[in-house]
């Protein structure tokens, strides 16, 4: 790629899911990312964050990009109501652990699949 002028953006035809945006992937051939391919990439998402209807539009173009990536949704281990300051929150510990549990294993937590790669 020798300039942005050579991406060029498609949406999706349909959302993903209930309550989630289409998102804008680019048009194929996808251009890629070799410099992030190695870069370990989590993208956790609280179920009450601005982000929540978005955040899988970012792993699916980083996965179209050539960049594995971990999208992880608290609500999918549980963990309910957070927005996105979820660090600031009365149980952000619980936070913390799930973050230690991904760190721990790679990135993955065990028995769970992140989705985004």
């Amino acid at each position: 790629m020798t300039g942005p002028s050579q991406l060029t953006a498609v949406q999706q035809p349909v959302a993903d899911g209930p309550n989630l945006v289409r998102c804008f992937l680019q048009a194929e051939p996808a251009h890629t990312l070799p410099r992030l391919s190695g870069v370990p990439i989590v993208i956790l998402t609280s179920e009450a964050s601005f982000r929540a209807k978005y955040d899988h539009c970012t792993s699916k173009f980083l996965t179209q990009a050539g960049v594995p990536n971990t999208q992880l949704r608290l609500e999918s281990v549980g963990i309910h109501g957070n927005g996105h300051m979820m660090m600031l929150e009365k149980n952000n510990l619980e936070i913390a652990g799930v973050i230690s549990k991904l760190l721990e294993h790679g990135l993955r937590l065990p028995g769970k699949d992140g989705g985004g790669d």
